[in-house]
Formats: structure tokens, C-alpha cells, sequence
């Protein structure tokens, strides 16, 4: 009888050892109960916004449409393009006359243009009408082009078959541009035209121009 009462008294001190998981998980197919909080939690919890920090001075891409800014456009300015780059030069007014730009001078619209489907900024120099004594054809298809935009959303490409530019309006109902936050016209001709201002006969591209080197 001794025996037995410690059979059970060694027994019932014995230490017991249980199986637990470190993450019990619930019934697995009550996660579905709720659709509602699983589409919540799908959501992104951190916005990313990017920063203009590029804007393109030319014309929009043919393959896009674009649509311009009511009051972002500075009229009578003028520019050069350098045609083995095709960049363009921003001329200030005290360089206009200098012999070797004068007779390569553009003068035109310097107009912000939003572009779809890209969603980016362009500067577009849009050709003045009324400088010379008999506008280019496609000058004018050009200034068409710009003054449509500013309320519809239009698109510009080149026809070789009539050596001018053809201009489309867009088919279908596209969003409204969205501009730039945080941005003025300002920032984004400095954007356009950083490190291409032509201020003075030193200039690398007017040396280029006079034929001298560095």
C-alpha cells in the first residue's frame, strides 16, 4: 500500500511537458470572415510623390497628346538650337544682336505643356507667327497646335507626304493635366534651360559658333 501511495504522489509531482505553438494560429478560414479589413490592410500605407527635377525644352512627343498651361507661357522670346545636339539655347536680350546668333534666332512662346499618357513637363518653344515676311507652313500648324491645347487635349506629328505638321484633337475624354505641386513657371525654365543660357559671347556654343576652342 506504501508503494502505491507513492507511485501516485511521484506522480502527481512530476513535471508535465506540453506541445504549444509559438504562433497559434486561429481557424485559418475565419481570416475570410471580414473581406472588408483585408482590403484596408492591402492598401499602401506610405505615398510616395516624385520631384520634378527634369523638363524637357521641345516640342511634345508625336505619339502623345498634351494640353497647355493657361498662364504659364512667356511670349517674344528667343532661342537658338544647336543641330547636331538639338538642344536649345535660351537667348537674354542683350545677345540678340551679336552677329553670329541674330540671323540663327527663333522667336517664340516659351509654353509649359502637360503630356499624356507620360504625365511629365515639357517646355515647348512655339513658334511666333508675323517675324518674317512669309511664315513657315509648318510654323503656323505648330501655333495652331498650341492655341487648341490650351483648351483641348491635342496631339502634333509630321506627315512627309505633305511636308507639314498634322494636328489631332484626342478622341476619347482624358483627365484634366495634373501641374506640378510646389512648382512656379520660374522653377521649370530654370529647369528647362539649366546650364543652356546663352548670356554672353563666351558662352561654350557661341565660342563654338566663332570657331574657338577651350
Amino acid at each position: 500500500m506504501k508503494n502505491t501511495m507513492t507511485n501516485i504522489k511521484d506522480e502527481q509531482t512530476k513535471p508535465r511537458f506540453e506541445v504549444v505553438s509559438e504562433n497559434p494560429s486561429p481557424q485559418s478560414d475565419n481570416v475570410f470572415d471580414d473581406l472588408e479589413a483585408l482590403r484596408k490592410a492591402a492598401k499602401p500605407t506610405i505615398k510616395r510623390q516624385g520631384v520634378l527635377v527634369n523638363v524637357a525644352v521641345d516640342k511634345p512627343p508625336s505619339d502623345s497628346h498634351f494640353r497647355a498651361h493657361p498662364e504659364w507661357f512667356l511670349e517674344g522670346q528667343t532661342i537658338v538650337k544647336d543641330p547636331g545636339t538639338g538642344d536649345f539655347y535660351f537667348v537674354v536680350p542683350a545677345m540678340r544682336t551679336h552677329p553670329k546668333l541674330k540671323e540663327r534666332l527663333r522667336l517664340v512662346t516659351l509654353a509649359v505643356v502637360a503630356v499624356w499618357p507620360a504625365d511629365v513637363m515639357y517646355v515647348w518653344p512655339v513658334p511666333e507667327l508675323g517675324s518674317k515676311k512669309k511664315d513657315f507652313k509648318p510654323w503656323k500648324s505648330a501655333r495652331a497646335a498650341y492655341d487648341l491645347s490650351r483648351e483641348k487635349w491635342m496631339q502634333i506629328w509630321w506627315s512627309e507626304e505633305e511636308s507639314d505638321f498634322k494636328v489631332e484633337k484626342a478622341e476619347g475624354n482624358l483627365p484634366e493635366p495634373t501641374w506640378p505641386d510646389g512648382k512656379t513657371f520660374n522653377d521649370l525654365l530654370k529647369l528647362g534651360f539649366a546650364d543652356r543660357i546663352i548670356d554672353n559671347e563666351n558662352h561654350d556654343y557661341v565660342r563654338q559658333l566663332r570657331g574657338l576652342t577651350d
